[in-house]
């Protein structure tokens, strides 16, 4: 991150942050892989702690997404993000 000119970071400063959607995140790698992570019963991945922050946090939603919706639900078909997936992640995780 660029900081302002004469700007110092200070402890309990925030990152910057961008908009993103819901299909954004369940379409990315890390969330499928946090979601087959789950679901073969699988740990965190080696080096998860060095993974920059959005990858971590794709990661973890998938996790969290897969310990929540049925194993019925498929989460891709046709490599496309299916309706029940995004109906699983927006009526049970927002």
């Amino acid at each position: 991150m660029k900081l302002k000119r004469g700007h110092r970071w200070r402890e309990g400063d925030q990152i910057p942050t961008r908009p993103t959607t819901v299909y954004e995140i369940m379409r990315s790698r890390e969330f499928a892989v946090g979601v087959a992570d789950v679901r073969a019963g699988r740990g965190y991945r080696n080096g998860f702690d060095t993974w920059k922050g959005n990858d971590q946090w794709n990661y973890e939603r998938g996790r969290m997404w897969a310990a929540r919706a049925p194993r019925s639900v498929a989460l891709k078909r046709d490599g496309k993000i299916t309706r029940e997936a995004m109906r699983w992640y927006n009526d049970d995780i927002i």
